[in-house]
């Protein structure tokens, strides 16, 4: 399981094993003074101790402190990024005394910082950096880069987390998560976020190569605005993709969505959730189409694990026919203690984008107990209801990006 990145002690904490330094990121200055004694005279415990803070580091990505940066590599090869120009040859690891352990240690302004490594000929990706972004450069065949994001950048960055599997529905995710700004700062080491775990992953970034090149949401780089101007807290983001399985799990079959929920509570988000610093409150959930329709069953079955649901244009449509449909639930699941967004775009006469759909479960929910409000004037809380409609928005990634300001306002209002 991938260690968090973002990992420091508090005043009272000990130092880790390793030369005394304090654990994860924050032990970045101690582990660079540890690298400047070792190549200072190679002595042999000097560079045992420097290899030993790394090796408790391994997999955290490079040590940044003080403008100086330090990554680690398998072998000699050279790091290029924004912070140097992409130059090949400005910044090269070598071995640390002649010994088989590699690093390149050169200066790198505070800021957010694509790289990756080249070794003359192959450009790749860092194997020991979790962070990342998406590229749409043309020659870049990962369509990512490796990212360092130093303390006082001012943005959040994406972190890819160990892939969730399960054995009950046959297959495995990709899990993506979004740190907000400073998460890797020493002076923040010891805050918890609140988490909010959402649908459809692969759809939920800046990838401009997602979604029928509509992009994606961009909900990174929304709450990286949103959270500078005072308007959304901090908080932690989780995306696990879809499957091939998607519309059955999503809720087109009862039984595998069933068994999809069943998963989402007791396999991924606990496997997800610690691997990021979580304030152990209830976790939102959110999602669009079927995404939003498995979200608000998923809030409305599980209270005690879920504070608040975001449904966009959701498809509230199956088993309308077959007694399963998410209006003939809600008067069995009942009012719950919960904050809830729903909107949609499309036409309320045509149906168009569930509009129609959406108006009625709005309805339903405000009869059963809920407070409704319309956005942006919403409130939260436990029995806040927030509606929106966009006349005419279509059912995309494009028109979900531009309405994601409103439900992140709403769940998770600055203080």
């Amino acid at each position: 399981m991938m260690p968090d990145a973002g990992v420091a002690p508090g005043a009272d904490a000990p130092p880790d094993t390793a030369g005394g330094c304090v654990p994860g990121l924050a032990g970045a200055p101690c582990v660079l003074d540890l690298h400047d004694a070792a190549i200072a005279g190679c002595e042999p415990g000097a560079v045992g101790k420097l290899r030993a803070a790394l090796d408790e580091r391994a997999n955290l990505g490079p040590l940044w402190s003080a403008g100086r940066a330090l990554f680690r590599t398998d072998q000699a090869t050279h790091v290029a990024g924004d912070f140097n120009g992409w130059s090949q040859t400005a910044l090269t690891s070598a071995a640390v005394c002649n010994t088989d352990l590699f690093v390149a240690v050169g200066p790198v302004a505070k800021g957010y910082w694509a790289y990756k490594l080249f070794d003359g000929q192959t450009w790749s990706l860092d194997p020991q950096n979790p962070a990342f972004a998406y590229d749409d450069f043309s020659g870049n065949l990962d369509g990512k880069n490796s990212v360092l994001n130093t303390p006082g950048s001012g943005k959040g960055h994406l972190v890819k987390l160990a892939r969730a599997c399960s054995s009950a529905l046959g297959n495995c995710r990709e899990v993506t998560a979004y740190y907000p700004r400073d998460y890797t700062a020493p002076e923040t080491g010891a805050t918890t976020y609140p988490v909010l775990f959402m649908h459809d992953g692969q759809n939920l970034w800046d990838d401009h190569d997602c979604c029928f090149n509509h992009t994606g949401w961009e909900i990174n780089v929304a709450l990286d605005a949103e959270i500078a101007a005072g308007r959304v807290a901090p908080v932690i983001v989780i995306g696990a993709a879809s499957t091939t399985s998607r519309n059955n799990e999503y809720g087109l079959s009862p039984t595998a969505m069933a068994a999809f929920m069943t998963y989402q509570v007791e396999e991924l988000q606990p496997q997800a959730l610690a691997q990021v610093r979580w304030n152990r409150e209830k976790v939102a959930v959110g999602g669009s189409s079927l995404g939003g329709l498995v979200s608000m069953h998923l809030a409305l079955t599980y209270p005690q694990t879920y504070g608040a649901a975001a449904s966009l244009s959701g498809a509230f449509w199956p088993g309308q026919d077959q007694g399963f449909a998410l209006r003939d639930k809600l008067p069995v699941y009942g009012k719950q203690a919960l904050a809830v967004y729903v909107d949609s775009g499309g036409n309320v006469a045509q149906n168009s984008d569930g509009a129609a759909d959406t108006a009625e479960v709005r309805d339903l929910m405000a009869a059963i107990g809920w407070t409704r409000s319309d956005s942006p004037s919403c409130a939260p809380g436990p029995n806040a209801l927030c509606y929106h409609f966009e006349p005419g928005a279509t059912h995309d990634e494009l028109a979900w990006k531009a309405r994601t300001w409103r439900f992140l306002r709403f769940l998770f209002p600055a203080t």
